[in-house]
């Protein structure tokens, strides 16, 4: 009895704690609207173009559907300036994991603006539809805007008006369960790669972050850690290896990593660079979302630095220290299942060693696009 009426108890709580949330979002949204609107008018006034305002039609959506009139069915993801390949295609993934876990429907929107664009972006921006396929069997976003939530400019507002603020652990769950979808999704025109040899990615995120205290900025010694760590096992165990670098920047910024068996792909076509982490037999993953979505879609040992805002999708990744080391007898259950896997692999099979596109060397230098 003493427990049902706890759990009574915390249920009405919850529940006055929500309105509450859900009554100063009404208020706060109202308000920047208002605002918003009125620098509006200013900017039409002055012959200036106003800005398109999605919070402030989320507000007017959340309103219908509280009333009744007309209930929130559909999300799509517009877009955000400023975001590159891999944080714009991680956000549509979970628009589409939202959408399927609240009972609505994906409307896809295809990329129409991308960061770090290393060619027109017309061009650039169709290059990433047709190469990660999140639209694929997905309907295509036809309908009025209004009828339409952007997912991407309202996903913490959406997640509290639809009862999802505490239920994050269950989205994440759903997440982990689509991702062979978002594999299947990529693989529709292309092939998983296999080689003879242990092949090692090793993302380095330079370019738009540097040392002077980024969040997203790991240090050489701490890379060249890893890499030390996973030669030493890969010789150990007798096994023939590749080990490549893909990042941006001059040669000389990487001097700590000069050892003789590395290769490096400095400022290469981003996209061929993101199907080489994810056909790597492991990847040693970057701090942030481009190297967080070849993670996802790659079937090999990632070894990761946590980022409290990218959950990790299972227990088999392989999580750094502070100090930039890692599990290594976990990254040696992980290698001898990889040894196994790769001789299973019929010997008739031929490996595909992708080479950079347009007559590239081992040093690469020619655009600049790696960013998240």
């Amino acid at each position: 009895m003493s427990d049902c009426a706890n759990a009574d108890g915390f249920l009405a709580r919850w529940k006055e704690k929500r309105s509450l949330l859900i009554l100063r979002f009404l208020i706060v949204a109202s308000r920047e609207c208002a605002w918003l609107a009125l620098k509006n008018w200013i900017k039409i006034l002055i012959g200036r173009k106003p800005y398109f305002d999605e919070r402030g039609l989320f507000l007017w959506q959340y309103v219908l559907h509280l009333t009744g009139f007309r209930p929130i069915r559909k999300v799509t993801c517009v877009g955000l300036k400023r975001e590159g390949a891999g944080s714009q295609a991680l956000m549509i993934m979970n628009a589409i994991n939202f959408a399927r876990s609240s009972g609505l429907t994906y409307v896809h929107t295809p990329f129409t603006f991308i960061e770090h664009a290393d060619r027109p972006m017309e061009k650039y921006v169709t290059a990433w539809e047709t190469f990660l396929n999140l639209g694929a069997g997905e309907a295509v976003c036809e309908s009025e805007r209004g009828e339409v939530v952007s997912y991407c400019h309202n996903f913490t507002a959406l997640g509290l008006c639809l009862g999802w603020d505490h239920r994050r652990d269950e989205l994440d769950q759903n997440f982990r369960a689509i991702i062979p979808e978002f594999r299947r999704k990529y693989y529709l025109n292309k092939s998983p790669r296999t080689t003879d040899e242990v092949t090692v990615a090793v993302h380095v995120r330079r370019g738009d972050v540097t040392a002077d205290g980024h969040y997203l900025f790991t240090s050489n010694e701490k890379v060249l850690g890893r890499i030390t760590a996973v030669k030493s096992f890969l010789e150990r165990h007798k096994l023939d290896y590749r080990i490549r670098v893909y990042s941006q920047g001059n040669r000389s910024d990487f001097a700590e990593l000069s050892l003789p068996d590395i290769e490096f792909f400095l400022d290469a076509d981003p996209l061929w660079t993101m199907e080489q982490l994810i056909e790597a037999d492991i990847l040693v993953m970057a701090k942030g979302c481009f190297s967080y979505y070849a993670a996802l879609i790659s079937d090999g040992i990632k070894i990761y630095e946590s980022l409290d805002w990218l959950p990790l999708p299972d227990d088999n990744w392989i999580p750094c220290l502070s100090d930039g080391s890692f599990d290594c007898a976990v990254f040696e259950r992980q290698l001898s299942l990889l040894i196994r896997a790769k001789a299973m692999v019929a010997t008739s099979s031929v490996g595909s060693d992708r080479q950079p596109p347009h007559g590239q060397d081992k040093v690469i230098k020619h655009s600049s696009g790696n960013g998240d």
